[in-house]
């Protein structure tokens, strides 16, 4: 076995990790709003975004798309959470508005 390297071949690259996720920022979920054809938890259109801060093993914010049904079911356990929750212009979802996510 010859231990010269080839040549013309690329030299042998280190394995890397996977970059993280990029922390969620609201302008970039408004959009991913407006284009996803359904919510994270079902094939609903998505009626609000919530933004979960930094917990446990995630050193970042992630965003979850969801549907009127799941946000309002999920609602209390969201807010327990420390979630920020927005409508598809970015602005903050007040408790008043609830009952009509995803009535449109």
């Amino acid at each position: 076995m010859n231990s010269e390297p080839t040549p013309g071949a690329a030299p042998p690259r280190e394995p890397r990790l996977a970059a993280l996720p990029t922390p969620a920022v609201p302008a970039e979920a408004c959009y991913a709003m407006w284009t996803a054809e359904r919510a994270c938890c079902c094939p609903a259109r998505p009626a609000v975004i919530a933004l979960l801060p930094p917990g446990p093993g995630r050193d970042h914010s992630t965003d979850l798309l969801l549907c009127g049904h799941h946000y309002r079911r999920a609602r209390h356990a969201l807010d327990a959470a420390g979630a920020a929750i927005l409508d598809e212009t970015g602005r903050a979802v007040l408790p008043q508005a609830i009952a009509l996510l995803g009535a449109g």
